[in-house]
């Protein structure tokens, strides 16, 4: 497996996508190339990272920086200041509206900080056409877990100790409503 110094995730949801993101991870994917950095660098285009306002959005890792609002013309600095000299490029990191504040990771702005990520946990970390990335982050290990250790008792029990309830007007327990099947002939 290759290992890279820095992987950088391109929101390829729609909200960036037409908000001009495909010609940011262009004019990316022609930088590195030409300050041979390729090799090193790993660019993955990701769904909806929840921000799409902000957007075009690009966020780096290891560090976790969030950079947002991207035009294909900022790219050629931002390689410069943030991949070669190590340094964010304040200019294009969050500011919290009201009071200006820089905020360069998107765990410290205070919309997402208060947030338990559960069903989109890998939002903007993986690729979502990619299923071998879902499945390296533990994707699918509850069916896997449910179709190889647990009977179908155990199932339906599981669901009701989750308190998950249906979306309609009631809410009503869906881990009833599979023991009401379960149990109809």
């Amino acid at each position: 497996m290759k290992v890279f110094r820095s992987h950088l995730l391109i929101c390829g949801g729609t909200g960036c996508q037409s908000s001009g993101s495909t010609g940011v991870k262009n004019a990316l994917l022609e930088e590195l190339v030409k300050r041979k950095l390729a090799e090193e660098i790993k660019v993955v285009e990701t769904g909806c990272n929840g921000f799409c306002a902000l957007g075009p959005i690009m966020v780096i890792y290891p560090e976790g920086v969030i950079y947002v609002n991207l035009k294909p013309a900022d790219i050629p600095e931002l390689v410069e200041e943030h991949l070669i000299k190590g340094r964010t490029l304040e200019r294009l990191l969050y500011r919290e509206p009201g009071t200006d504040k820089i905020i360069p990771t998107m765990q410290d702005i205070p919309f997402f900080s208060l947030q338990e990520l559960r069903v989109l946990k890998n939002r903007g970390l993986i690729d979502p056409e990619k299923i071998e990335e879902y499945i390296a982050r533990d994707g699918y290990a509850g069916m896997a877990k449910a179709l190889t250790e647990m009977t179908p008792e155990q199932i339906v029990q599981e669901m009701l100790d989750s308190g998950l309830r249906g979306r309609g007007g009631a809410g009503f327990p869906t881990g009833l409503k599979w023991k009401f099947a379960a149990g109809s002939k």
